[in-house]
């Protein structure tokens, strides 16, 4: 789960996999940042699997969703409860279609949508969802100074045949990557060959990240991958204390600010912990 708040004072919750056993630590920590019943603009699904849109009724009770944005690509858990409620909601509210190239602009907070719906690459959940940037900018001179791109479960083939034949590497570069799907090695895993042998970096090495952040938990899939958190921190610069890769089941949940007004020469970020 990624909660945005624009410099312009929008709140957006990117995913949702909210349970019975997080539910008050995850609702508190939403409350504790925008206020309990303050609006959510949009709840943006990256894609429809169950881990990332589990719970979104709980979210709604407490904090109004205005809007629902996704791809509009089927999930792959397609009958699951989560599924259902999920899509049960939407049906409901005010929707949009996310496109590859979406450009959207709240005061000096831009979000760009690198991926979407796309015919060149695989039919599945995954790699037909959306992939996000976030960036700040000052108001006048249009500089960013502070980037996060959030990946969703997007993999190799993604950013091999979409993202990298769309985008100048010049436009991926971001202080903070989001690891894709978990920290599975999917994301580095040429379509040829395995992870171990000659693992895909081109779309890691546009990035260029200060630091990457695993977002995982409890599962039985193995994430997140050993051999993609060595591939993480060999392509990460380093935060200013020397941290690469920072992950949830480890720091708790991450809070990042992006874009301090009084850093105009160069990108500026701060993080911290909440367990």
């Amino acid at each position: 789960m990624v909660l945005i708040q624009t410099e312009s004072g929008q709140n957006f919750l990117m995913d949702c996999n909210v349970t019975n056993s997080n539910q008050d630590r995850v609702l508190h920590y939403i409350g504790s940042n925008i206020g309990w019943r303050t609006p959510i603009t949009a709840f943006i699904c990256s894609h429809r699997d169950a881990d990332h849109i589990r719970g979104i009724e709980k979210v709604k009770e407490i904090f109004p969703i205005t809007e629902i944005w996704d791809s509009a690509y089927p999930g792959t858990t397609t009958n699951s409860s989560e599924y259902r409620t999920y899509m049960n909601i939407r049906n409901q509210m005010k929707k949009r279609t996310i496109e590859c190239g979406d450009k959207y602009s709240f005061g000096s907070t831009k979000l760009v949508c690198l991926s979407a719906q796309d015919n060149r690459l695989a039919k599945n959940a995954n790699s037909q969802g959306l992939v996000l940037k976030v960036e700040h900018r000052l108001e006048y001179t249009n500089l960013c100074v502070g980037s996060a791109m959030l990946t969703g479960d997007s993999d190799a083939d993604t950013w091999k045949n979409g993202i990298l034949k769309d985008f100048h590497p010049s436009i991926l570069k971001s202080n903070i990557l989001m690891a894709g799907h978990h920290g599975s090695d999917t994301f580095f895993e040429s379509p040829t060959s395995s992870v171990l042998d000659t693992p895909y970096t081109s779309h890691i090495e546009a990035i260029s990240p200060d630091m990457c952040v695993i977002s995982v938990g409890d599962n039985g899939f193995g994430h997140p991958d050993s051999k993609a958190i060595r591939l993480y921190e060999k392509f990460s610069r380093g935060s200013s204390r020397g941290m690469k890769v920072a992950r949830t089941d480890f720091q708790g949940s991450i809070s990042l600010e992006i874009g301090h007004s009084e850093s105009r020469n160069s990108n500026n970020w701060e993080m911290r912990y909440f367990g």
